[in-house]
């Protein structure tokens, strides 16, 4: 006898009966009977009783233990959440404590509800596990039943139905049994009685696996609160992401990392034309006091390397520019001493209306630096017209150049423009040396040229 739950021992047992079937129905299909549920292929009874071969209702057992155990743990972990919910209550007050109590006890009856169903779902297992269990061994007792019914004749029998089955040459009787025995009980006991009861194990362990699986899925889904819970909303929307910065085609190819280069704007370095003429020199600024003219020419020798490093000006169309905004800036601030120097009262007194003291004091207002000279309209704009000359680039290198060498008195150029006609006056003294606001003067008619 098999042991309580031995699918693999309980169907061993009525092995010898499904064998007898078996050589009987062979038999019967021999003699030309045909069914489909017992003859469509040699093995089909066998088929027929071995469909719970493999089931193991002992590992359904463990797990029926384990569910079990898993229940008794909840149950214990919340009656010490109870304990706990009360030693809180005792300890925290407020608002604060009342939301902390609240949640450990939601959390004990989520505890609690999910015990009652892991003890359900253990309940329907061991449910399961006996259905199973009784479908087997009735049908292991069916098969053995059945097979009793013709204990008298079965030597007989399984004489002649190996007979016919094999192809004996004196088959003759055995044949005649087989027609007149065997075919009768096959398609009675074995069709409606034994057929019966295997279609009747398969479907009632179908529509108990369904019950039980019907009934885990339809248990409530037990749901514990985390403790963000407390302070945040569930349902509240998602914080929205950064933008990722979006990256374009590149218009050309990159040859390796840039480096910090500092460009010059566009105002430092004038933009060469295709012709060769330097850009036009920019508005003048205002006027400003008389020593500012100083402190822009450069000292040292007369020639461009007395400008030092430009900061990347080439020295045609760089020293062009340069020069003439020194020249424009010389014209609005030195306009003053051209008019004293083109006017023969502010050269000399011919008829004596200014004493040597008066003649002392001009030039020392002339070339006092604190004080605003006072300027003409017409100078001035002649000063802005020679300024604005095309080709300036090497007469600018020379005023430079000039204007830091000792001071000399040249005769005013051709094509300067003419000058009221002055009283014959005596020379200058030879000891007398003219100013860097005259000299700049002097050669601010040639800077067009």
């Amino acid at each position: 006898m098999a042991d309580w739950l031995d699918v693999a021992g309980r169907l061993e047992e009525g092995r010898p009966a499904v064998e007898h079937t078996q050589r009987y129905v062979q038999a019967c299909r021999a003699v030309g009977y045909e069914h489909p549920d017992l003859t469509s292929r040699p093995a089909q009874i066998r088929d027929w009783y071995d469909s719970e071969e493999g089931l193991d209702l002992r590992a359904l057992d463990r797990d029926c233990v384990h569910l079990e155990a898993a229940a008794i743990a909840i149950t214990e972990a919340s009656r010490i959440q109870r304990g706990q919910a009360a030693a809180l209550a005792a300890a925290w007050t407020g608002r604060g404590g009342d939301c902390a109590v609240g949640f450990v006890h939601r959390h004990c009856e989520a505890g609690n509800a999910l015990a009652v169903e892991v003890r359900a779902a253990a309940l329907h297992c061991r449910s399961l596990r006996d259905d199973l269990w009784h479908l087997v061994d009735a049908k292991v007792a069916a098969a053995i039943a059945i097979d009793d019914r013709t204990l008298a004749q079965r030597p007989a029998w399984l004489a002649a139905a190996a007979a016919v089955t094999t192809g004996a040459t004196d088959a003759t009787e055995a044949d005649e049994l087989v027609r007149h025995h065997i075919k009768p009980y096959v398609d009675n006991d074995i069709r409606v009685d034994w057929l019966t009861a295997m279609r009747s194990t398969l479907t009632r362990a179908a529509a108990s696996y369904d019950t039980v699986t019907d009934r885990l899925a339809s248990a409530p889904r037990a749901d514990f609160e985390i403790p963000g819970d407390l302070w945040f909303d569930r349902e509240s929307p998602d914080l929205p992401l950064p933008a990722e910065p979006t990256t374009g085609p590149t218009t050309g190819p990159t040859t390796g990392p840039t480096t910090g280069v500092v460009t010059a704007p566009a105002a430092v370095l004038p933009a060469q034309r295709s012709d060769g003429v330097p850009p036009a020199p920019p508005a003048p600024p205002d006027s400003g006091p008389a020593f500012a003219v100083d402190s822009a020419i450069p000292t040292g020798a007369g020639s461009a390397s007395g400008f030092g490093n430009a900061g990347g000006i080439d020295a045609v169309g760089g020293l062009a520019g340069l020069a003439s905004r020194i020249v424009a800036a010389m014209g609005d601030l030195l306009g003053s001493a051209a008019g004293q120097l083109t006017d023969p009262l502010a050269a000399d007194d011919p008829v004596g209306t200014l004493d040597g003291s008066d003649a002392a004091d001009e030039s020392a207002h002339a070339d006092d630096p604190g004080e605003p000279e006072r300027s003409e309209e017409p100078d001035r704009e002649d000063g802005r017209a020679n300024a604005e000359e095309p080709q300036l680039g090497e007469q600018a290198v020379g005023v430079v150049g000039e204007a830091a060498t000792p001071p000399v008195v040249e005769p005013p150029p051709a094509g300067a423009p003419p000058v009221s006609p002055a009283p014959a006056a005596p020379p200058h003294p030879p000891a007398e040396a003219s100013t860097p606001c005259e000299i700049a003067a002097d050669e601010l008619p040639n800077a067009g040229q």
